[in-house]
């Protein structure tokens, strides 16, 4: 008698992850952690660049040009794997250059789960890796940390402003 298995998982296939294709999807965890790996290999060859600025400013100043756009194409790259992973159409990205409409957009890609099993982009992503999990935490711990730290600076001046004005009467 054949065994019974109640394990989907080992019967379900996954797309193959490629963060430099448009194709595919990729999800809300990899959608954060992705970006943080390829800021720090983008702040690592920048690096270099500013020293080369030492030398020629016109070399130091294209290959730091070049290493922003490789680091804007793999961003929109991901945004649109992540897009794909809702069922949407990457051509959603550009209501980020709408000002109210980027930010929801980008709540939009970080908030909402993608659709189960395939869709018309591919299959679904294989389940995250403990790396990409702490990854993300520290994605989302850093966005946190950044916020308080803004909410804050903000804060502080406009009270060392107020300050200032009712030191010198101009309230």
């Amino acid at each position: 008698m054949p065994e019974v298995s109640l394990d989907k998982k080992s019967h379900e296939s996954y797309g193959t992850l490629d963060p430099l294709g448009f194709d595919g999807r990729i999800g809300r965890m990899r959608m954060l952690a992705w970006p943080l790996v390829l800021t720090a290999i983008a702040a690592a060859l920048l690096i270099p660049c500013l020293l080369l600025a030492q030398v020629s400013y016109t070399l130091g100043f294209t290959c730091s040009l070049t290493v922003l756009l490789a680091y804007f194409v793999i961003s929109i790259r991901i945004s649109a794997q992540r897009l794909h992973d809702l069922n949407w159409s990457a051509w959603m990205l550009l209501l980020h250059l709408v000002p109210v409409a980027t930010l929801i957009l980008s709540f939009m890609l970080v908030l909402m789960p993608g659709t189960t099993g395939p869709n018309q982009y591919g299959p679904p992503p294989p389940p995250n890796s403990p790396a990409v999990k702490v990854l993300a935490w520290v994605a989302i711990t850093l966005m946190i940390v950044s916020l308080i730290v803004t909410v804050l600076a903000f804060a502080l001046g406009l009270a060392t402003s107020f300050i200032n004005a009712a030191g010198t009467n101009s309230l």
